[in-house]
C-alpha cells in the first residue's frame, strides 16, 4: 500500500487499543471503534487479490445468515501501479462473463472482476487525484 493509503487503513481499520494480545487483533479482520461496531475490515494477503476477494465474498454471503450489506473498496490506478491484474480479470471475466473494454478502463480490472462475478452488494473504486 501506498502511504497514504497506509494512514487511511490504519485510521479506519485499526482495531481498539484494549485488546490483549494474542487476542482477535493479530488477526486480519478488524472491528474497529473509530468507525463502528457495525463495521468489518478485511485485509486480504494473497498473490491472486480478484480471486481472493471475490471467493472472500462469496463466503461471506453464504455463511453470515445476519442482515448484512457487503461493501467492497478497491484503488483504480494505472500509473505507478506496483501489480497489473489484467490477465487475473480475463481469467474471472471467462467464468463469470465479460464487460466492455470501457467499463474496464474506467473502473479497473479488480472492480470490473468483482461486477461481472455479482458478489456484493456495494462497489466503491477510489483513484488519487495525484501521484
Amino acid at each position: 500500500m501506498t502511504e497514504p493509503d497506509t494512514i487511511a487503513w490504519a485510521r479506519y481499520a485499526t482495531p481498539p487499543q484494549n485488546h490483549a494480545p494474542g487476542s482477535d487483533s493479530e488477526a486480519k479482520s478488524t472491528t474497529s471503534s473509530s468507525s463502528s461496531s457495525r463495521i468489518e475490515f478485511k485485509e486480504l494477503g494473497t498473490p491472486i487479490p480478484p480471486h481472493a476477494l471475490i471467493q472472500t465474498a462469496l463466503s461471506i454471503q453464504e455463511e453470515d445468515d445476519r442482515d448484512t450489506t457487503l461493501f467492497v473498496v478497491t484503488g483504480r490506478s494505472r500509473r505507478l501501479a506496483a501489480e497489473n491484474h489484467r490477465e487475473e480479470a480475463k481469467e474471472i471475466m471467462e467464468v463469470y462473463g465479460s464487460v466492455n473494454t470501457e467499463v474496464r478502463k474506467t473502473i479497473g480490472d479488480v472492480a470490473a472482476a468483482v461486477a461481472v462475478a455479482g458478489c456484493v452488494a456495494g462497489l466503491v473504486v477510489v483513484q488519487a487525484t495525484e501521484y
